[in-house]
């Protein structure tokens, strides 16, 4: 094992092949640094061009959330979950609030009926969503967009490999997320508003001014945040524009391939984590040379499967 210390540089050299699998910002950053993406901006850097590859760091896609947050005075909410009984429930038997997943309850709507399938799911959760410690018990729901048109794009601002690069998600810069968003407010605002959830909803904390389009609008741009599943970046496909090819290999070399969220053409409509999974079973194929199980005969697919 080598131990580096601060100043000393070592060469680290593959025998077969390279794996990079450093999610969709670090996969990019780790590609432009090493001077594979736009000769462009690598030429501004100073970042010798290895392979001219304008799309590396482009296509970033996440699923834009927003949400409505009340404080109550019901003690249902996560805000005791730290007590020293909570915490002996938990680590004795696995039981209590600590086993709570936060984001307890969801759902999937289409925002027109004409869609096919569900553009929108929502959260909700027994806590205060805040920037800023609260003690109070509370409830929030919110959706998010699951098939956002809008791109935004990664790009280093320095070779220095310790800094962090721009980061660029233009959230609603196609009108027709924020539309769809701006529908998702206004059906969380009417699920609030039932029987079922007045308890849970008698002090507002974010929640837009009024049901007007502009205070939606400003509700929205206001309380906007991620649910960190960042796709794209190093989009697959057989096309001269893709970054990685349908074997995830970095298109122009030999033995270099990303296995990560960022092959994704687009993001799935719903969680990340199964799909990125899928790609990183179906990748061990590929290094491996074993074919799809569909294309195997059925013996030898049994075999692989054990």
């Amino acid at each position: 094992m080598c131990r580096a210390r601060l100043g000393e540089l070592h060469d680290f050299r593959a025998e077969r092949e390279v794996i990079l699998c450093a999610g969709a910002y670090n996969s990019p950053h780790l590609l432009m640094l090493s001077g594979i993406g736009a000769a462009g901006i690598l030429g501004l850097l100073q970042i010798p061009v290895v392979e001219d590859l304008p799309s590396v760091g482009q296509n970033l896609q996440d699923h834009p959330a927003s949400g409505l947050t009340w404080a109550h005075d019901q003690p249902v909410s996560l805000l005791d979950a730290l007590t020293e009984e909570n915490l002996a429930a938990f680590v004795s038997g696995g039981r209590g609030p600590l086993t709570s997943n936060i984001a307890e309850a969801g759902g999937f709507v289409r925002s027109s009926a004409d869609l096919d399938a569900p553009d929108i799911q929502f959260h909700a959760a027994p806590a205060l969503y805040v920037d800023e410690p609260v003690f109070e018990h509370g409830f929030g729901v919110g959706p998010c967009v699951l098939t956002p048109a809008s791109r935004g794009l990664l790009a280093p601002l320095s070779p220095d490999p310790t800094a962090k690069p721009y980061i660029l998600h233009n959230y609603y810069s196609e009108e027709s997320d924020m539309a769809r968003m701006v529908h998702g407010i206004r059906l969380a605002m009417e699920i609030a508003r039932q029987p079922a959830l007045a308890p849970y909803t008698t002090r507002p904390y974010y929640t837009p001014a009024s049901d007007s389009e502009e205070d939606l609008r400003a509700h929205i741009r206001a309380q906007t945040f991620t649910l960190y599943h960042p796709v794209g970046t190093c989009r697959m496909g057989s096309d001269e524009e893709a970054v990685v090819d349908t074997k995830l290999r970095v298109r122009g070399l030999d033995g270099l391939r990303v296995i990560d969220a960022s092959v994704m053409p687009t993001v799935p409509r719903g969680n990340t984590n199964a799909p990125t999974i899928a790609i990183a079973e179906r990748a061990a194929d590929l290094i491996k040379g074993l074919a799809p199980l569909r294309e195997q005969p059925a013996g030898e697919a049994v075999a692989h499967a054990g």
